[in-house]
């Protein structure tokens, strides 16, 4: 059926036209991006380098067996469980942890990292037993070999409660043992974990 809608053809440019009609747009197509090539290559070029703060998390890097010490009902009771390290680039270490909490099967999720502005180790962690996301902060002492990171949490009557954590790294194994402070209580001594990497003795 005849249409008085224009079609378009290669052929309606005039000899040699449509060869250098092409050509200029691909040179400007190419010039527009020139500044989002540089935007891409300065702000790769801007991520900065792991200092030596980030060897610590290192450390933790591997499958390590765990052998958990409760002290929730006053009187210890040990299991076991497993956890697995891996690092997220340079500055991130991710966390996945398996095993028994109080007779229940538990698994927890957790990230570390360094905060360069706040110069402080950082860290979350989410559970199976639990709705909330923990926040940590804290600090690494070279000397004892000690890192302390303190967080919110709820507590064991469901009200916020100060958890502060200390691992001790010493001769390839670490110990994490954590402290719980109820409102208005003392700080209590709630968890130890020992953990022994996978494969050493």
């Amino acid at each position: 059926m005849p249409t008085d809608s224009p079609t378009f053809s290669f052929s309606t440019f005039p000899n040699g036209k449509m060869k250098n009609s092409i050509k200029q747009l691909t040179f400007l197509f190419g010039f527009m991006m020139i500044p989002y090539g540089l935007i891409g290559a300065n702000a790769f070029a801007q991520i900065p380098a792991a200092g030596q703060e980030y060897d610590v998390l290192g450390e933790d890097v591997g499958d390590w067996d765990v052998e958990i010490t409760n002290y929730a009902s006053g009187t210890p009771e040990v299991t076991r469980g497993t956890e697995s390290n891996k690092m997220l680039g340079n500055f991130w270490l991710i966390s996945d942890f398996e095993g028994k909490m109080m007779g229940l099967d538990f698994k927890g999720h957790g990230s570390t990292g360094y905060d360069p502005e706040t110069k402080k180790y950082v860290g979350t962690w989410v559970d199976s037993l639990s709705p909330g996301m923990m926040h940590l902060k804290g600090e690494y002492d070279k000397e004892t070999k000690t890192m302390t990171l303190v967080g919110m949490a709820p507590g064991m009557d469901g009200n916020p409660a100060k958890h502060r954590m200390t691992t001790v790294y010493k001769d390839g194994k670490r110990v994490m043992t954590m402290y719980i402070t109820l409102q208005g209580g003392e700080e209590t001594k709630f968890m130890q974990l020992a953990y022994t990497k996978k494969g050493s003795k």
